[in-house]
C-alpha cells in the first residue's frame, strides 16, 4: 500500500511571507522601479502587502501577542476615529480622505505586524540582509558618482535615481549605522566592521550631499554611548566618528564648496529659522512651518485645533488625488515636511495624536529594556535611538510618510518581536 507523503507547513508562513515582502520591497523598490519604468505603480504593490496584513490582524486579533502594545494599537484607533470624525464637517471627497489614511496609517499597521509576527530568525537575518544591501548601497553609488555624474538629490543608490532618492539612502544608513554602533558597543561587532561602515556612510553622505546625515551620524554616536554601560570601547567610537565625521564634511566640502560655512552654528541657525523657506524660494521652513501654516491658512484657534481635515491637503503622482488645496498653495511644498503636513490637516490635536505614539513607543522601550536579558538590551538600545531619529526626520522632510519608513518601524518593532514573552504559543494559532 502506497504511503501519503504529508508536508507539514509553518502554520504562520502567510504572514511571515507578508511581513518580510515589506522588508524587502523598501530595499530594492528603486531598482525594480528603474527596470519596470513605472516607479509608483511598483510602490503600490507595498498597498497590497500591508492590506492584507490588517485583515489577517484584524481576524486574529484576540489570539495575537499584543501584550504590551494594547495601548498602543488603541491609541492608534482612537487617532484614525479623530481623523474620520474631524473629517466629516470639512468633507471634501472619500478618496481624498482615503489617500491620507493610507499614507497616514499603513506604518503603524506594518509596525504591529512586524511586532506579533516576525520570529527571532526573521529579525536577526533582516538585519544581515541590511548589512549585505549596505554595502551593495555603497558600491552602486560610486558607480553613480563616478561614472553616470549623479550627485546630491539625484544619488539614490539602490534607492534610484530619481529626485529626492537620497532621502530614502539616509534613513538607510541611519538604521545601518545605528544597528552597527550598538552592536559594536555590544562586543557583537568588531572594530573593522564597524568603522568600515562609518566612513563608506559617511562617503555616500558627501557624495550625496546628505549634509543633515553627519549630525545624525553625530546623535547615533552620542545616544550609543549614552543608553549603553562604560567601556573602552566608547571611548575609540566616539573619537574615531568624530575624525570620520569631520574628514567626510570636508569632503562634502571640497565637492559643493558653496557648502562651506554650513557646518558652523550660526549657519544652521540662519538656515533654521531663515523666513526665504525649505528651498530659499519663499516657502514653508521647517522650524518655522506652524507660525508661516497659521498666517496663511489656519487664521482661528478652531482651525488651528482640527485643521483642515485629514485629506484636504493631499498631493499624489495620480491627477485625480490631488486637491484643489494642493493644486493652488503646493509650490509652500507643505508636503515636503511630515509634521507641517500633518499639523495643516488635522491641526493641534492631530500632532498630539502623532508625537504622542512615538513617546508612547519610547517609555514602552525603556520598560523593557529595564527588564531585559543581554540578548534584548541592545535591540531596545536600537530601538530608542530610531525613535529620536524618527521624531527627527518628521520635522526635516517627508521620508516618514514616505515607502522608507517600513524600515523604520521594522526597528522600531524589533525588541517587541524579540521578547521573552512572545512564547511558542503564538506559533499554534492557526492563521
Amino acid at each position: 500500500m502506497r504511503s501519503k507523503m504529508t508536508i507539514t507547513i509553518r502554520k504562520k508562513s502567510q504572514p511571515q511571507i507578508l511581513a518580510g515582502l515589506l522588508i524587502l520591497m523598501p530595499l530594492f523598490i528603486g531598482a525594480l522601479a528603474e527596470l519596470s519604468g513605472a516607479l509608483y505603480s511598483v510602490r503600490y504593490l507595498m498597498d497590497a502587502v500591508w492590506l492584507l496584513l490588517l485583515v489577517l490582524m484584524m481576524r486574529f486579533g484576540k489570539r495575537l501577542p499584543f501584550q504590551g502594545m494594547k495601548s498602543m494599537v488603541a491609541w492608534v484607533v482612537l487617532f484614525f476615529l479623530y481623523a474620520l470624525l474631524s473629517y466629516i464637517p470639512q468633507y471634501q471627497s472619500g478618496l481624498y480622505f482615503l489617500w491620507a489614511a493610507r499614507n497616514n496609517f499603513r506604518f503603524y499597521v506594518a509596525f504591529f505586524a512586524f511586532a506579533v509576527f516576525l520570529t527571532d530568525r526573521d529579525i536577526k537575518s533582516s538585519l544581515s540582509l541590511y548589512d549585505k544591501v549596505f554595502w551593495l548601497n555603497f558600491l552602486v553609488s560610486l558607480i553613480q558618482f563616478f561614472l553616470f555624474d549623479l550627485e546630491q538629490d539625484y544619488l539614490g543608490g539602490i534607492f534610484g535615481a530619481e529626485r529626492g532618492t537620497n532621502g530614502y539612502s539616509n534613513i538607510f544608513m541611519v538604521l545601518v549605522m545605528t544597528k552597527s554602533i550598538v552592536f559594536y558597543l555590544d562586543k557583537q561587532e568588531n572594530a573593522l566592521q564597524c568603522f568600515s561602515k562609518c566612513i563608506a556612510s559617511l562617503l555616500v553622505a558627501a557624495l550625496a550631499e546628505m549634509k543633515f546625515f553627519f549630525f545624525e551620524f553625530i546623535l547615533i554616536i552620542i545616544l550609543a554611548t549614552v543608553y549603553t554601560d562604560f567601556s573602552w570601547r566608547k571611548l575609540l567610537i566616539v573619537v574615531g566618528g568624530v575624525a570620520c565625521t569631520f574628514a567626510g564634511a570636508a569632503l562634502l566640502t571640497q565637492i559643493f564648496p558653496y557648502f562651506s560655512d554650513w557646518f558652523s552654528l550660526e549657519w544652521l541657525l540662519e538656515t533654521a529659522l531663515s523666513t526665504v523657506g525649505y528651498t530659499g524660494s519663499g516657502d514653508l521652513n521647517r522650524l518655522t512651518a506652524i507660525p508661516s501654516i497659521n498666517l496663511m491658512w489656519l487664521k482661528n484657534w478652531g482651525l488651528q485645533l482640527f485643521g483642515l481635515g485629514m485629506g484636504n491637503c493631499e498631493t499624489s503622482s495620480v491627477a485625480v488625488l490631488n486637491t484643489p488645496f494642493f493644486r493652488a498653495n503646493g509650490d509652500y511644498h507643505y508636503s515636503w515636511i511630515s509634521y507641517a503636513m500633518m499639523y495643516l490637516e488635522c491641526g493641534w490635536i492631530g500632532l498630539v495624536f502623532y508625537f504622542s505614539f512615538f513617546a508612547m513607543l519610547y517609555f514602552k522601550l525603556v520598560r523593557i529594556q529595564k527588564r531585559a536579558d543581554a540578548v534584548l538590551r541592545p535591540y531596545c538600545v536600537i530601538a530608542k535611538i530610531t525613535v529620536i531619529m524618527a521624531v527627527l526626520l518628521c520635522v526635516y522632510n517627508n521620508t516618514m510618510r514616505a515607502e522608507p519608513a517600513y524600515m523604520m518601524f521594522l526597528f522600531l518593532a524589533m525588541p517587541f518581536a524579540l521578547r521573552s514573552n512572545r512564547t511558542a504559543s503564538v506559533s499554534e494559532q492557526r492563521i
